[in-house]
């Protein structure tokens, strides 16, 4: 069910129905579907980008990449038509069901790259990987094979230049598309790779076109991983800044100033 955050999409789905959905759209013939595994910070900088805003409208699929974002959609409801005290009140009482997991399931990128290559190997799809820093999908695809040896898989390092430069672009293509790869996984900044896809949704030859970040680098095991209660409880966020304190700019959009955007619009 797609729900509504600061003015942008949120499809309210278990990871379960998730995978499912993904893989009926490999047996379907259409324009690639762009999948955008969205977190906090993805809203805020929504409100202030039209482009991206675009992007995630016109996204097939978005999923709650962190318990904020659940929590958005949970608050909002509960608190349309309350008095501010009555807002403060549920601001207050959503935090606990935060710290208590009730807030629902999230779907991570992570957890979708994890997921889907499984489903890839058994099922006989193809997989692109395409960007990362210091060749990292090229070793992710062989960290892939090793666990999976009849994985149909290709990757392209990238370049510095992929995404602003027509040159280097149009190479990136032309290799995508001679694979066809049924999912197409790319690895560069947040935002800049959902803008990507949906920039060459129509020449791209793959099914399903999905922005993950880091994602490569924590599969590798190159980012330690948040402690399971921590990812529950909404404290991911705190794991990042001990181990990335360079992100504590961009955290703290997500955990303040995307809560007060949240009880602002309400």
């Amino acid at each position: 069910m797609r729900k509504i955050v600061l003015g942008s999409p949120v499809d309210m789905m278990t990871k379960d129905e998730t995978t499912k959905l993904i893989s009926n759209w490999m047996g379907t013939t259409h324009e690639m579907r762009i999948v955008v595994t969205a977190y906090s910070e993805f809203y805020v900088h929504a409100l202030n980008d039209p482009d991206f805003k675009r992007v995630l409208a016109n996204a097939d699929l978005v999923t709650p990449d962190g318990v904020s974002v659940l929590a958005a959609v949970k608050y909002t409801e509960n608190a349309k038509g309350k008095s501010l005290v009555g807002r403060l009140a549920e601001g207050l009482h959503m935090g606990g069901e935060i710290l208590l997991n009730r807030v629902g399931e999230t779907v991570t990128g992570v957890f979708l790259f994890d997921s889907l290559t499984k489903l890839a190997a058994e099922n006989n799809w193809k997989i692109f990987l395409l960007g990362g820093w210091d060749n990292v999908s090229g070793r992710t695809t062989t960290m892939l094979l090793k666990r999976f040896p009849n994985l149909k898989v290709n990757y392209d390092a990238g370049e510095k230049r992929v995404g602003t430069d027509k040159e280097t672009d149009k190479r990136v293509i032309e290799k995508i598309n001679k694979f066809v790869p049924d999912i197409l996984f790319v690895a560069y900044n947040p935002i800049k790779q959902e803008k990507w896809l949906a920039e060459h949704r129509k020449v791209l030859k793959a099914k399903v076109g999905i922005g993950v970040g880091g994602t490569f680098n924590e599969y590798l095991g190159e980012f330690k991983k948040a402690p399971t209660w921590m990812e529950k409880t909404g404290l991911k966020w705190l794991w990042r800044v001990i181990q990335e304190p360079k992100r504590l700019g961009r955290i703290l959009r997500a955990v303040i100033v995307f809560p007060w955007l949240v009880f602002k619009d309400s």
